[in-house]
């Protein structure tokens, strides 16, 4: 009877896997991320459900949610850290719009924003050195952050297992 129950088991998970499998690129860190989350997701729901037998499952269950929300967070760094600065400099320079330059000889544009606030040479250069150092600033945020989100992982997930 336990092989039944373990195969339908094992089917389920295939299931509830397939939808972050089927995203799933190899070439980007933003899936690994995902899946990640959605094993912490799971691992989380096992232990808020009535199946654990630890008497610390709700704990656990926070310490798992702690990292997933830790985890969430550095997935992304413009949402998190860059659009933010972004924001700041638009509500200091006004607005930023995208305009795309063609590079001679290439079929490659390059990018620039203007902002209705940078009127003079001088105010260019008070914006390209506030930008650089507001990204330097949300960059060094996002890989601090990263670096303490994989860091309470590997503190407590020996820990997490019934």
């Amino acid at each position: 009877m336990y092989q039944i129950k373990r195969f339908f088991r094992k089917c389920y998970n295939v299931i509830r896997w397939f939808p972050t499998i089927w995203r799933d690129e190899d070439w980007d860190h933003h899936y690994f991320n995902e899946i990640l989350i959605k094993k912490l997701e799971h691992k989380r729901d096992f232990f808020l459900s009535d199946r654990t037998h630890i008497v610390r499952a709700k704990e656990t269950a926070e310490q798992i949610q702690t990292a997933i929300d830790k985890l969430h967070q550095t997935k992304d760094s413009w949402e998190f850290y860059e659009c933010p600065m972004m924001q700041e400099m638009d509500a200091k320079w006004g607005e930023g719009v995208l305009r795309f330059v063609p590079i001679e000889g290439t079929n490659t544009e390059e990018m620039f924003i203007d902002h209705d606030g940078v009127k003079t040479p001088e105010d260019e250069e008070q914006y390209t050195k506030e930008f650089r150092e507001g990204m330097d600033k949300a960059r060094k945020q996002y890989i601090k952050d990263k670096r303490e989100a994989y860091k309470y992982l590997a503190d407590h997930i020996d820990y997490w297992w019934d």
